[in-house]
């Protein structure tokens, strides 16, 4: 009786004795992109100008940035609000790579020279809608009268070479920005959608490597792209430039998650 007890303590030793049957894991990442209805809309916009002198770029700044204000009041839009920076005016080297030529023809230092008296005034305006149809209608509206009134840029202070004198150089117009205020919803939406298509290939995985059924034991966000920063749709005015590939006028809420699964 005690060898057989001893028999059988030996024998349990030799099974816990035996490393453990290593965990399969599979890793996948799955992403989906949902489509939503904007409800809030930011236009950003501005001027530049130039004239030789700089009281000149002055008026003709305070001309522009009053018609633009005119304009606006006149479309008496709901819920618009509207802020502004602070109009800058500097001199621009109107040959910025110029060389003078030096004695005996050799090459001497650059010679950019004195330009125009460039001004610039950015603004943003919010627009915000519930509905889509008349949000877009509002956007258009807003979009015609600044740009009718002087609006030529999409509200930046980029370097410029003005050679232009007395008039407002034409850039780009005002640059629209369509989101959704909260898109809560949509993203739970594209969570679920982007889990259930990494499952899906996890499940492929592991019945090509042979195993059973398949075990999700974590699911992390990865990085995703929230719709704000991207622009669904710019406008130069009487032109929609190309925008992401997706429904027109629509926000786009894309997620991307990594599913650890086991099998």
């Amino acid at each position: 009786m005690r060898l057989s007890l001893v028999a059988l303590f030996l024998a349990a030793g030799a099974v816990l004795a035996q490393p453990a049957k290593p965990e399969r894991v599979i890793t996948v990442t799955g992403a989906a992109t949902v489509y939503a209805k904007p409800d809030v809309a930011r236009i950003h916009y501005g001027a530049r100008m130039s004239e030789p002198a700089v009281d000149a770029v002055k008026d003709i700044a305070a001309k522009t940035t009053k018609a633009m204000d005119e304009a606006i009041k006149k479309l008496k839009l709901p819920n618009l609000t509207i802020s502004a920076a602070p109009v800058t005016i500097r001199q621009v080297q109107a040959n910025p790579n110029g060389v003078a030529q030096a004695p005996g023809g050799g090459m001497a230092a650059p010679a950019p020279g004195i330009g125009p008296f460039s001004a610039n005034a950015a603004y943003t305006a919010t627009i915000t809608d519930a509905d889509p149809e008349k949000l877009r209608a509002a956007v258009e509206a807003f979009v015609k009268a600044v740009t009718e009134a002087g609006a030529n840029t999409p509200g930046d202070d980029k370097e410029t070479n003005i050679n232009v004198f007395g008039n407002q150089e034409m850039t780009s117009g005002p640059r629209v920005v369509l989101s959704r205020a909260d898109d809560s919803a949509a993203r739970a939406e594209a969570l679920q959608k982007a889990v259930e298509r990494a499952v899906k290939d996890a499940k492929a995985i592991a019945k090509g490597l042979g195993g059973g059924d398949v075990a999700v034991v974590s699911v992390i966000e990865g990085e995703g792209e929230r719709p704000e920063p991207k622009d669904t749709f710019s406008m130069i005015y009487g032109m929609e430039a190309p925008g992401p590939k997706g429904p027109a006028g629509e926000v786009e809420v894309k997620v991307k998650v990594v599913v650890k699964c086991s099998y």
